[in-house]
């Protein structure tokens, strides 16, 4: 069953919170790589010529996050946090499970998401968003942003995106999403 969205923002506060990160003195960019390490997950970069963005294994003993090296180093970051998605919302009765994400790519909706066909992607995306780009946080940021200087539309995003640590991709879309944007 497909999880809502509130839920999954819900279940990324819980987990930054967990690692003394809060609305109010959380300050970006989220330290998703020491994040991870602390659930007890290992995060391993390879250079090997692979089209896969990153990948979670996961079985009784320990969890694997494999990160394709060769990416920008914000998709890096954006794949860890989409891997801690699968690891905390599709694995916790799969004990011996392994998912592997050939591109790692926020959507807004696309075709598979309109057909539901892809869930469990369309939600590790939804909870990579929430935890690099935490919704309480991203307002105050833009608040402060937006006191400071007036900008383009353009310049805000990238302006935010480099706050966050993130492409200026995932920000517009997640500044959609919380309707701080308009499309």
């Amino acid at each position: 069953m497909a999880l809502k969205r509130s839920d999954i923002e819900k279940l990324a506060t819980e987990l930054l919170t967990s690692h003394d990160i809060s609305d109010e003195s959380g300050t970006p960019p989220i330290p998703v790589e020491r994040i991870a390490q602390a659930c007890g997950i290992e995060v391993v970069r390879s250079a090997a010529d692979w089209n896969q963005s990153g990948f979670l294994l996961r079985d009784t003993h320990r969890a694997i996050i494999g990160i394709n090296s060769r990416n920008a180093a914000v998709r890096q970051r954006f794949t860890i946090a989409h891997e801690l998605g699968h690891w905390q919302l599709h694995t916790l009765d799969q004990s011996n499970s392994l998912f592997v994400d050939q591109s790692v790519v926020i959507h807004n909706r696309d075709d598979l998401a309109s057909a539901g066909t892809d869930a469990q992607e369309i939600e590790a995306n939804a909870f990579a968003a929430a935890l690099l780009m935490p919704k309480q946080i991203v307002r105050r940021e833009a608040r402060n942003l937006l006191n400071a200087a007036p900008a383009t539309r353009e310049e805000f995003i990238s302006s935010l995106a480099r706050i966050f640590d993130v492409s200026a991709e995932a920000m517009s879309i997640r500044l959609s999403n919380l309707g701080i944007l308009r499309n």
